[in-house]
């Protein structure tokens, strides 16, 4: 974990946290000691408050990011105290409640943000894990290229197969159809496992099965053609890894984002509830 997110400024954000979680607690525990804790008592609110304004801090980071010449310290660093901060809130609310919990809109607020606490989680352990195994597959070649190189293949299996027999032709379609698969899978990718060596095994096997149905004159040709549909197939499948990779970085947002903003709304009805009634 040397110099990711979660160690930067020599883990400043992390001792700030526990320093801050230790102070709450012990706050709490006199606090408990002297009354009944809920979220109406001079203590409950004034937990209260401070989740309002860490809540605001951490939908804060969203503007951060767009804000390229800002001179609030640096984008890494509030993305550190992001989350630890967030951590942090899970405890704050339960403080503020009195760890009283119903079925009602302030509970929801809470689920709500529990629900983006998690998936926040989810989204650092992808950008920490990721990024070294994108990294081992774009190695090879960058996406783009392995698209370009795909469909040059593609070029010279149907120059190849122009004047062969029928089998040559049904392989070009078949390979031509898996392209344009593979182009329209997008999303459906993230749930497709990948495993460019066992595809290119299944592969080789499959047409070493055929080569006993290709007559003796045309044997040379279709090694050739094998050979295209053994790379294409390599390429494929590296592309695919990628293509799930980068779309396990961005998933976790579409949860992340949606639930930070029902979040905040959920929190607005408590307040108004809260301060109206």
């Amino acid at each position: 974990m040397h110099g990711t997110l979660l160690t930067y400024g020599n883990k400043r954000y992390l001792w700030a946290a526990t320093i801050g979680a230790v102070a709450l607690l012990l706050s709490y525990f006199y606090y408990a000691s002297t009354t009944v804790p809920s979220g109406s008592t001079v203590w409950g609110l004034a937990y209260g408050w401070i989740g309002l304004l860490a809540i605001l801090m951490l939908m804060f980071l969203g503007i951060r990011k767009r804000w390229y010449f800002s001179r609030l310290g640096t984008l890494q660093g509030w993305t550190s105290a992001h989350v630890y901060l967030g951590l942090l809130t899970l405890l704050i609310i339960p403080l503020h409640a009195g760890f009283h919990f119903g079925w009602d809109v302030h509970t929801l607020a809470y689920l709500l943000l529990v629900i983006v606490i998690l998936s926040g989680m989810v989204g650092l352990f992808l950008y920490l894990t990721v990024p070294t195994i994108l990294t081992t597959y774009e190695s090879n070649m960058l996406p783009d290229k392995l698209e370009a190189e795909i469909h040059e293949i593609l070029k010279e299996m149907k120059q190849l197969a122009a004047d062969k027999p029928g089998l040559f032709q049904r392989l070009y379609q078949e390979e031509d159809h898996r392209c344009r698969e593979l182009e329209a899978q997008g999303w459906r990718t993230l749930f497709t496992p990948v495993n460019p060596h066992a595809i290119l095994a299944q592969r080789t096997h499959d047409l070493h099965n055929l080569l006993a149905r290709i007559p003796t004159s045309d044997q040379e040709g279709f090694s050739q053609f094998a050979g295209l549909i053994l790379r294409k197939t390599e390429l494929e499948a590296y592309l695919a890894a990628q293509m799930r990779l980068k779309n396990g970085l961005e998933a976790w947002l579409y949860v992340h984002v949606p639930a930070s903003f029902a979040m905040l709304a959920a929190v607005g009805v408590h307040l108004v509830t809260v301060l109206y009634y």
